[in-house]
């Protein structure tokens, strides 16, 4: 059985490359990445055994406004690879940009697909892309099986997105199969068996963008030392808001420090031993593989309602989730945490098993073969 993965996203992110390398060698994979053409590319995911890893540079910029334009062009382009012929079955890791894609396959080729709804489906395409919202009705219909990431962007499509007629058929055949952390924190697990008795010590680990929404975390630092708490922050990361961020810091630089990013474990394995909390508040959030890397150190964590992790745990079983503009909540949680630390820090480490990608390549290779075998 030969399976196609396509995704645009493969070689800026680790997860695809990961999830590659655990999948037995009882099944071929392929992944296609269709690019815009002259688009640079990190290569350090290259390597992927014995599969197969092609690069296609197959529309233009202008390409990205207009859709099935767009969908055309990697179509025609994966008709020219001699791999089509033998394709089983078609993983498209996301629901527009490979999501159409899959569904021409499907329609001409009659090779099933299973879909995978992330962030920006659900933040940009359905949301400001209304035109096309019927085109992803007919992509979900034709589906094998639809995967979300996690339980709350599967709330959030049906009850935002689906109509009421494609609710049932939907919901039979979604599953939820979250991206898994690296073997390295699994090996490294730490737990926390001591109760808070020096200065809080908060952490937050990503990208410094706008959707980090870091400036509330200041909000609620300040919130809390204003009431007397000797409180700490440690942001680890670069980006885009990084001079903005900096700006903000100069003044507060007592008790807020910022390291740059490091691709160094051992270096972040360090900031989450020397923390007491994680927190990323962020306003729309995947996933987010740091909160599950905190969680594999004994962090407890604040995230956000409705996005990401939201869902995966009961609210106070691994920390609380907040409303992301709303920082005299957030201290309300860190309060709750730091009043039950140790039951919560107890309960972190233990929660990852689901997290790994060996797991999850084993349910995968399970849909695939339900598929052919049905």
């Amino acid at each position: 059985m030969n399976i196609l993965h396509i995704c645009s996203d493969y070689p800026y992110t680790p997860i695809y490359n990961q999830l590659l390398n655990q999948f037995s060698n009882k099944h071929g994979h392929i992944m296609y990445v269709p690019l815009i053409q002259n688009q640079a590319y990190d290569s350090k995911y290259d390597d992927v055994g014995k599969n197969e890893l092609i690069y296609s540079y197959d529309f233009t910029g202008m390409d990205r406004w207009f859709y099935k334009n767009k969908t055309n062009k990697i179509l025609s382009s994966i008709y020219k690879q001699p791999f089509i012929n033998r394709c089983d079955v078609v993983h498209a890791h996301y629901l527009f940009s490979a999501g159409g894609v899959a569904y021409r396959l499907k329609v001409e080729k009659d090779i099933d697909y299973i879909v995978a709804v992330r962030n920006t489906d659900l933040n940009i395409f359905f949301k400001y892309g209304i035109h096309l919202r019927s085109y992803a009705m007919r992509i979900l219909e034709a589906a094998s099986k639809i995967v979300f990431i996690s339980p709350t962007y599967k709330d959030a499509m049906l009850e935002k997105y689906v109509p009421e007629k494609l609710k049932k058929v939907f919901l039979n055949k979604s599953i939820i199969i979250p991206n898994g952390i690296d073997d390295y924190w699994h090996n490294n697990i730490f737990q926390r068996e001591f109760d808070i008795t020096h200065n809080l010590e908060l952490l937050f680990v990503g990208e410094l963008t706008a959707n980090k929404n870091i400036p509330t975390i200041f909000k609620a630092v300040h919130l809390l030392r204003a009431k007397g708490m000797k409180v700490n922050l440690t942001l680890v990361g670069d980006g885009p808001n990084s001079t903005k961020i900096n700006q903000l810091i100069q003044n507060d630089s007592e008790f807020i420090k910022r390291y740059k990013w490091t691709d160094s474990k051992d270096e972040l394995r360090k900031h989450y031993r020397n923390a007491d909390i994680f927190i990323m508040p962020s306003f729309n959030e995947t996933f987010g593989l740091v909160y599950i890397e905190a969680l594999s150190q004994g962090l407890p964590l604040i995230y956000t309602r409705n996005q990401g992790i939201d869902g995966y745990f009961t609210n106070g079983q691994v920390g609380y989730a907040c409303d992301p503009t709303n920082p005299k909540e957030i201290c309300s949680n860190i309060h709750k945490i730091i009043d039950n630390y140790v039951a919560i820090s107890s309960r972190c480490s233990r929660a990852i098993g689901p997290f790994s990608w060996e797991s999850i390549a084993r349910q995968y290779e399970s849909i695939y073969e339900s598929i052919i075998c049905k």
